[in-house]
């Protein structure tokens, strides 16, 4: 029996995809028309076969300290690369790039984090890739810019112990991510999950248990440009 061309490009596109063919490594957290958040987990020293994900600019969001990771790109242009040891609490902006490849932690503990898809910003906006520094506050109460494009602002807000933080409300959605056990708007969220607040709703940022420091990530959309 022959396959049809179409039959044949729907096959090999789901063989690639990493979440039907890697699920105990890529989660579907969250997807709305902005965003679309993939959890990613590699236990020490797993490898993984050949898969390819989306090229739209992504936000990288670590939720973990991690050791150094291999990637063995298979694309036109064959490369490899080794991601460093990373801490948690950092992220990275990407322009957007086909990622076609292979995967080994090389290191000797698991590493978490969240591809932070952005779906209307197009390839390129962000010419240069940013990675945060490792050495970011997160030991003092309040909200601060980590980094700002016209597409996307992300902020880093910490509420220490039994502190409150008060957020205005935003003329714009946002993405919130917990990078600890926080309650955001009445809402408490685990280490690692997001959740979504639209615009012109304000939050209260604070410890779950009144003890333990509140620590978020908040990706925050202005609308597109009007061409």
């Amino acid at each position: 029996m022959k396959l049809l061309p179409s039959l044949l490009f729907v096959t090999a596109a789901f063989a690639q995809d990493p979440l039907t063919l890697l699920p105990r490594n890529y989660r579907l957290d969250f997807e709305n028309p902005i965003v679309r958040v993939v959890h990613v987990h590699y236990e020490p020293h797993e490898k993984l076969p050949v898969h390819k994900h989306s090229e739209r600019p992504t936000v990288y969001v670590y939720l973990s300290d991690s050791g150094p990771v291999r990637y063995t790109h298979v694309e036109a242009h064959p490369f490899t690369m080794v991601r460093r040891a990373l801490k948690a609490g950092t992220f990275r902006v990407s322009p957007g790039r086909l990622e076609k490849h292979e995967v080994e932690n090389l290191g000797d503990i698991p590493t978490d984090y969240l591809r932070v898809e952005l779906k209307q910003v197009p390839l390129g906006v962000q010419n240069d890739y940013f990675r945060s520094p490792p050495n970011f506050d997160a030991s003092h109460t309040g909200v601060s810019t980590a980094f700002a494009v016209p597409r996307f602002t992300i902020d880093r807000i910490v509420a220490i112990g039994g502190d409150t933080v008060q957020v205005p409300a935003a003329p714009h959605p946002a993405l919130w991510i917990a990078f600890a056990p926080s309650s955001v708007a009445g809402r408490s969220l685990r280490a690692g999950e997001v959740m979504w607040i639209d615009a012109g709703h304000p939050a209260t940022v604070r410890s779950v248990d009144g003890e333990h420091k509140a620590h978020l990530l908040r990706i925050t959309f202005p609308p597109a440009p009007k061409p």
